[in-house]
């Protein structure tokens, strides 16, 4: 009997034993893939597709077998600083010795060759999906500017013309086959299938002046264009929703005249603005229409066209007649003085919210356009730039980059006396509640978006160790769960903390960096159906930042890229623009675990997470290799780990 109850014993401590090996099993492999050389990098792009770069070429390989799809030989060993996803499209850039490509990541078709073209250097390029075109603006071999349009579907080239173009500004695509070109000095209405120009007026009397200077006028353009290489001219094109007009915007600036009590001068800033006929590009006003400040916004109205400058403390705001450019607002026309220089503005309900800013404040004004009126006495005082707003029954909830609160727009006033310091990332909306953590109690907050009631949710406050803060709110059916990169953790709707838990990190924050990116192009996706979605990229960005700076700028692009996702409609991008989406709603239904990467006594780990209950549930061992070559796709839950110089190995968490 004794015997037995031993051996039971001993069976429960081999048990006990093993539930930690069990709970940190390896994550189930998916595939395995052997290439024929060396690997240099992999890449999942954010539509979900595998690159590898390797000695036998440029491979685009199928997540779901491992094998190839498709293969670009000639472009073998190429660098990751090479390689560049082109957000809002299906293609990718490639440099390499002096060719510039573009690439669609589905089928590895070339659709620009710089060297095919005839272009010795690339200056700028244009996606024109409803023209199935490429515009690309350049350099010849003998240095002599060039442009091309090449068909998007083929690669071919439609036409090119040499000496005709200055530094493009913008392209719009017209319809009926026409494009419209503003380019530093001229204006060009062109057939987009054959580069024929319809017409061409000069962007400025100065611009006309230049070109009738003959060589001189020439040489004046080419240096002015090599300026604009180091130099960001401010020229704005601006197109009226009826498509019948459109408008540039140029600033200049000189200094004061008054003494100057710093040791720099101080700068005076003009803006001009001049309305063109889209039909046969003819000027609708005589002259130019003049506000004083820097470039703003403009915003389109049935009455006029509203301009919102940056004056500093002096800045008018005005509505301008379509026809006669006379200003209609406030005393004699003259406009409507606000505190501040706009940066901002948001439509709600009837009204427009104006956002500026002063060296030292930021500004919330309500502007009623069609009274042509700030409806507030005083302009409130809040903290932080504000980011996004969700218009309530009879208020506006806004959203800054350090806080909350509920601004009533007839009154001007603040519902709280006290903010909620937050941010969009820490805000999430559900069944018509709001729900915001609080930085500086810990504690979650929700807002009853009828009733404009805020509730303390939590009845503890949430603290992260490893000096971390919670940097991501995401509501499950059965709580709100918040997570930083080594800290996840969930409060039921009762308002009782179910756990909090900390991974250790690794020592070295490149082990991080796949796991970051991928991370952070899953926020943006979910940022897209958010209503504050610039926000949401903006602080996504800011946070990356702090930790990869090169991965923060291709989120700055990818952002504002899924921003405008639903505007494109091409043929040739449908495929794109599917995926796009379908991994957007992918993000919709939501997902029950994260991945984090930890370091479990000398190894590092990449650990599936669960979000019910917290504990990691199956990990992929990345060894002690202190240059790990791994990508994840945070999506699909996927993973690719380079565990050898030629073997990749995927593995499937979901």
């Amino acid at each position: 009997m004794k015997k037995n109850r031993i051996l039971n014993f001993q069976i429960l401590l081999f048990f006990a034993m093993l539930l930690p090996l069990i709970s940190f099993s390896q994550v189930a492999v998916k595939w395995n893939k052997q290439f024929t050389s060396t690997i240099q990098w992999q890449e999942v792009t954010t539509l979900g597709n595998l690159i590898v770069s390797s000695g036998e070429g440029l491979l685009g390989i199928d997540s779901e077998t491992g094998k190839t799809k498709w293969s670009k030989t000639k472009l073998s060993n190429i660098s990751r600083d090479r390689f560049e996803e082109l957000p809002n499209s299906p293609f990718f850039s490639i440099k390499d010795n002096g060719v510039f490509y573009l690439i669609d990541q589905f089928a590895g078709d070339e659709v620009f060759n710089s060297s095919k073209a005839g272009i010795a250097k690339v200056n700028e390029y244009f996606l024109l999906y409803n023209s199935d075109a490429i515009l690309v603006a350049g350099q010849d071999a003998n240095n002599n500017p060039i442009i091309v349009s090449v068909k998007m579907s083929d690669g071919s080239l439609s036409w090119s013309m040499n000496d005709k173009f200055d530094r493009i500004i913008a392209v719009n695509e017209l319809g009926n086959d026409e494009l419209l070109l503003v380019t530093l000095f001229n204006i060009y209405k062109l057939k987009a299938s054959t580069g024929k120009t319809i017409w061409k007026k000069p962007t400025s009397d100065e611009a006309a002046s230049v070109d009738k200077l003959g060589a001189l006028g020439k040489l004046m353009k080419e240096a002015a264009n090599n300026m604009t290489d180091l130099v960001n001219i401010d020229l704005r094109f601006y197109r009226k929703p009826d498509g019948t007009t459109f408008y540039l915007g140029s600033q200049q600036e000189s200094p004061f005249t008054t003494i100057s009590t710093s040791q720099n001068p101080i700068m005076k800033y003009t803006s001009r603005y001049m309305s063109y006929n889209v039909s046969d590009g003819s000027k609708v006003w005589d002259r130019y229409l003049e506000v004083n400040g820097k470039l703003g916004f403009v915003d389109f109205t049935e009455n006029g066209l509203i301009i919102l400058p940056d004056d500093g403390n002096r800045t008018k705001i005005n509505l301008f007649d379509y026809q006669t450019k006379s200003g209609k607002w406030g005393n004699k026309g003259r406009g409507i003085s606000i505190k501040g220089g706009i940066y901002n503005y948001m439509k709600s309900n009837d009204g427009i919210l104006l956002v500026s800013q002063t060296s030292s404040n930021d500004f919330l004004n309500y502007l009623d356009p069609k009274a042509g009126v700030i409806t507030f006495e005083d302009p409130v005082k809040i903290r932080g730039s504000v980011v996004g707003i969700v218009p309530l029954a009879s208020s506006i909830l806004y959203i800054t980059d350090q806080s909350m609160n509920i601004l009533d727009q007839s009154k001007g006033l603040l519902k709280w006396k006290n903010n909620i310091a937050t941010s969009p990332n820490l805000t999430a909306e559900y069944e018509g509640k709001i729900y915001a953590f609080d930085l500086s109690s810990g504690i979650i907050k929700t807002i009853d978006k009828k009733t404009e009631e805020v509730i303390e949710l939590s009845k503890t406050p949430i603290f992260f160790q490893g000096k971390e803060s919670p940097r991501q709110l995401e509501v499950l059916e059965d709580g709100i769960f918040l997570n930083s990169d080594q800290n996840v953790a969930k409060v039921k709707f009762d308002g009782t903390t179910e756990y909090v838990k900390y991974y250790p990190a690794p020592r070295e924050e490149g082990w991080k960096r796949a796991l970051l990116y991928a991370s952070a192009a899953r926020a943006l996706l979910i940022s897209a159906q958010s209503h504050l979605i610039s926000g949401s990229i903006a602080t996504i960005e800011r946070d990356v930042a702090k930790k990869d700076l090169a991965t923060a700028g291709f989120i700055s692009q990818v952002g504002n890229a899924y921003s405008n996702l639903g505007t494109a409609a091409s043929s040739y991008a449908n495929e794109a623009f599917r995926r796009a989406n379908a991994r957007i709603t992918a993000t919709k239904s939501g997902r029950d675990f994260m991945f984090i990467m930890s370091q479990q006594d000398k190894e590092i780990v990449l650990l599936k997470v669960s979000k019910i209950t917290g504990q990691a549930e199956g990990q992929v061992a990345l060894g002690n290799d202190r240059t790990p070559n791994y990508a994840v796709d945070d999506i699909t839950g996927q993973i690719y780990y380079l565990t050898g110089n030629n073997k990749i190995t995927s593995y499937k968490a979901n």
